[in-house]
């Protein structure tokens, strides 16, 4: 993949996009361990710009770091997203009770705003806005140690959900339906203030999510 003379930001997108559709098409499999070094030289191209690729790539939650200088292709793992859950489950209902406290019209306004752009978005964009909707609330709360656990949490799973939509774009339409109305019910009891109300509801969310994704892996995991 000839790059020489092309701007730093270029060969950085171009290797991140090559191997993006590696990744997309099986060539690299689950589990593989990319180093900066060996990518660098497999693409004529310096580190710098393998490193900048590496980091968008962790970023979508196509590949994860293990060591300073390389990533690993996403692998998804039951127990990981098992534990993942059972922790944002624990808190992720706390959070959502302290924002029932804390929130303003405004706040509410803005949440309402990001959850009916959700009921039309595409699966990519919906993805982001459901990362945008969970931090925001996370936020409202006013825990600041409370939300950066949450957020790295969210993050780590962000690989997890991306599994929700399949390589073609497409998704399960029920669980679609499911986790919208979930997510309407959640700002419809903080615009109430009934913390406890939307706590329950989180909890349930969450356990729709993790059950969905579970049979995702168990499903390709059979195949």
């Amino acid at each position: 993949m000839p790059v020489d003379g092309l701007a730093p930001l270029t060969r950085a997108g171009l290797v991140a996009q090559r191997l993006r559709d590696m990744v997309q098409s099986g060539e690299l499999v689950p589990g593989t361990v990319l180093r900066q070094t060996e990518i660098a030289e497999r693409f004529g191209v310096s580190t710098t710009p393998v490193r900048e690729a590496f980091a968008v790539l962790i970023r979508e939650g196509v590949v994860q770091q293990v060591a300073h200088r390389s990533v690993m292709v996403f692998q998804p793992a039951a127990d990981e997203l098992a534990e993942i859950y059972e922790i944002r489950g624990a808190l992720e209902p706390l959070a959502t009770e302290l924002a029932a406290k804390n929130i303003s019209a405004e706040q509410i306004a803005e949440l309402e705003a990001i959850v009916a752009e959700m009921s039309t978005a595409p699966p990519q964009r919906y993805i982001e806005l459901n990362g945008v909707l969970h931090d925001t609330i996370y936020d409202i709360a006013a825990r600041p140690r409370l939300a950066d656990i949450l957020t790295r949490l969210r993050k780590t799973s962000a690989s997890y959900v991306k599994l929700t939509v399949t390589r073609d774009g497409e998704e399960d339409p029920d669980y679609r339906k499911a986790v919208q109305q979930q997510h309407e019910d959640i700002v419809a009891a903080l615009k109430a203030r009934k913390g406890k109300a939307a706590a329950r509801i989180v909890r349930a969310h969450l356990q729709t999510s993790v059950d969905h994704i579970a049979k995702l892996i168990a499903e390709s995991s059979a195949g």
